[in-house]
């Protein structure tokens, strides 16, 4: 719902960039803008915390982040607009401490936390731009700010293109910054092998919809302790290890098979898209599954 949000309010602020640029209608004066920007900050904030906090508990005072929202009407767009910027400082500012604290997990998504740092640049930059707008004008605040919002918006789709599990990646790093154990009273010897059978025997990295917290279920734990499990006795985190398994399955499936073509093997090892299937494949092998079947002496179907 967040995420939605966010989206429909950065939508809805470049419409009424593009209704400046092409009518003339000021924004510095328009209460349904003020709105939206009061909407934008706290959608961001919700959705980041779901993301980067570990188990977090939604509670309806969350509901008070929308309190300036509510009060918007009331506010002048030159007075307001600072003031939803400042806000937004405020997560963005938020963003980094929490991106700081991961710093020590940075081996589960090395790139993707150098671009939550960029993202979280961007927010200051365009906090800057948004408290400075009552002295540079709507041309200059209009032309920044609308293209800082479009660089935003192309960084995430390339991002999301480029590494399809970016989310539980994230979501894995997460949850080992969390060092407290919770498996000081578990039998660990036996939950490994619970895990290698449900891997190795039932092959259930063969079900595209898998997550960390169906693995958890199976293994009859929360999954802070899968996580944990996974990251303390393999050395890898839970979607690096899923995706070890489906390429290594792939992989002989791709020599097995050579009738099979790449996408029905990647799709029946557990990988849900191809662009998803690639990617790991490159990762884990260096080359892609056409390049793989090629150097075996197998013609790519």
């Amino acid at each position: 719902m967040a995420c939605t949000s966010m989206l429909i309010a950065l939508a809805l602020l470049q419409w009424h960039h593009w209704q400046w640029i092409a009518l003339g209608e000021s924004i510095f004066n328009n209460a349904a803008y003020l709105a939206i920007l009061f909407l934008a900050a706290p959608s961001f904030y919700l959705f980041s915390r779901e993301l980067l906090q570990f188990n977090t508990r939604n509670h309806p005072l969350l509901l008070l982040h929308f309190i300036p929202l509510i009060i918007s009407p009331w506010l002048s767009g030159v007075i307001g607009i600072p003031i939803a910027f400042s806000i937004g400082c405020g997560y963005a500012l938020w963003l980094c401490l929490i991106i700081f604290k991961l710093r020590g997990q940075r081996q589960y998504f090395s790139l993707e936390f150098v671009t939550f740092a960029a993202f979280a640049a961007i927010a200051l930059f365009i906090l800057l731009i948004g408290l400075l707008a009552p002295w540079v004008g709507e041309f200059w605040f209009v032309i920044a700010y609308s293209n800082l919002i479009g660089l935003a918006l192309l960084a995430m789709l390339y991002l999301q293109l480029r590494f399809p599990d970016i989310t539980q990646k994230t979501c894995d790093a997460v949850a080992a910054s969390y060092a407290a154990s919770t498996l000081k009273n578990a039998d660990c010897d036996a939950l490994i092998g619970q895990l290698k059978r449900l891997l190795l025997e039932q092959k259930i990295y063969r079900d595209e919809n898998l997550n960390l917290s169906t693995l958890a279920d199976n293994l009859a734990l929360s999954s802070h302790q899968t996580s944990e499990l996974i990251n303390t006795h393999f050395g890898q985190s839970f979607s690096r290890l899923i995706r070890e398994h489906r390429v290594h399955e792939a992989k002989q499936q791709l020599v097995n098979e050579p009738k099979a073509s790449v996408l029905s093997i990647g799709l029946a090892v557990g990988f849900s898209t191809q662009s998803n299937f690639y990617s790991a494949f490159r990762e884990l092998t260096g080359e892609t599954p056409g390049q793989f079947r090629k150097r075996m002496g197998i013609a790519d179907t």
